[in-house]
C-alpha cells in the first residue's frame, strides 16, 4: 500500500481483525450482529446498515472490540479529514465491559418479559376478580323407567283335598313387592366426563366436588383433554372463545360465562 493512499475505515477494521487471527463469524458472535453486517463494515458499505446512527454505533463497537480508538474512524466516516488520522491502540476493554452493552440490556428486557407475562397471566386467572362471572349449570340425570314386576302365586298341593276356606284379602302387587323386597342400598353417583378441545393455547383448571384438582395446565393449540370425576365441577378456562366443551356428550355454550377472555362457572349434576 502506498504511503499517500488513504486507508478506508473498513480496511482498518479488517486488517486489525486479521492481525489478531479472528474470523468474521467470531466478530459477528461477539458483537451480536449478522455475518453480512460485519462484512458490510469491512467493505465500507455503511448504507446497507440502515440509518447513519446505527452504522456509527456498529463501527464504534467493532473498533473497541479490536482494541482501536473509534473516534478517528468515526470522523473519517463523516468525510472530514482527508489525511488519515493516526490510529493508536486503545487500552484493552475491561473484562466486564460487555455488561454495559445496549444489546445485552435489550436481551435481558426480552427475557424479563418472557418470564413475567406467563406469571402475571397465571396469577390473574387464579385470582378471585370481581369481573369473572361465576355461574352454576344444573344438569338433571334422567332415571330409566322401573321394570314391571310380576307377582307369581304358587298353587297349593293340598288345595284339592281340603274344603274351600273363606277367601283371604288380596294384597296389592306393589305393596307385596315393597314388603318382600330387601332394601336396596343407594349406589354412588356415577362419574361424569368433560371433554375439551382447544383451537388456541388455553389455561384450564378443573376441580371436582371434593375440591381435588383434576386438570390444571396450559393446553397447546390443537390439543384436547378428557376429565372424569365426581360433580359438581368448578371450571376455569382461559382464552375461552377458542375452546369447545362437552359434558357427558352434551355441548356446553361457554359464551354466556366469558368475561374479557376467561370463563369461570360450576357444572352441577
Amino acid at each position: 500500500m502506498n504511503e499517500g493512499e488513504e486507508v478506508s475505515v473498513g480496511q482498518v477494521l479488517r486488517e486489525a481483525r486479521e492481525a489478531q487471527n479472528i474470523t468474521l463469524e467470531d466478530v459477528a458472535m461477539r458483537l451480536r450482529l449478522m455475518h453480512r453486517q460485519v462484512e458490510a463494515m469491512e467493505t465500507d458499505d455503511f448504507e446497507s446498515l440502515g440509518q447513519p446512527v446505527f452504522a456509527r454505533g456498529f463501527v464504534r463497537n467493532y473498533a473497541r472490540l479490536m482494541g482501536l480508538q473509534p473516534e478517528p474512524l468515526l470522523a473519517r466516516m463523516e468525510g472530514a479529514p482527508a489525511e488519515p488520522a493516526p490510529v493508536a491502540p486503545a487500552e484493552p476493554p475491561m473484562p466486564n465491559s460487555w455488561l454495559t452493552s445496549p444489546w445485552l440490556i435489550l436481551f435481558m428486557l426480552g427475557v424479563l418479559m418472557v418470564v413475567a407475562v406467563p406469571i402475571s397471566l397465571y396469577w390473574w386467572l387464579n385470582s378471585d376478580a370481581g369481573e369473572t362471572q361465576h355461574a352454576v349449570i344444573p344438569v338433571k340425570p334422567v332415571s330409566p323407567p322401573a321394570p314391571a314386576v310380576a307377582l307369581v302365586v304358587p298353587n297349593s298341593v293340598d288345595a284339592a283335598a281340603e274344603t274351600p276356606a273363606a277367601p283371604e284379602p288380596v294384597v296389592g302387587t306393589e305393596a307385596a313387592v315393597e314388603a318382600d323386597a330387601p332394601p336396596v342400598a343407594a349406589s354412588p353417583a356415577a362419574r361424569s366426563q368433560l371433554h375439551l378441545e382447544f383451537g388456541e393455547e388455553s389455561w384450564v383448571e378443573i376441580k371436582d366436588a371434593s375440591g381435588r384438582t383434576l386438570h390444571r395446565q396450559l393446553n397447546p393449540a390443537g390439543s384436547s383433554a378428557n376429565i372424569q370425576g365426581q360433580p359438581p365441577f368448578d371450571v376455569l378456562i382461559g382464552n375461552a372463545a377458542q375452546a369447545r366443551m362437552t359434558y357427558n356428550g352434551r355441548p356446553i355454550d361457554l359464551k354466556p360465562f366469558i368475561s374479557v377472555t376467561v370463563a369461570r362457572f360450576t357444572l352441577e349434576e
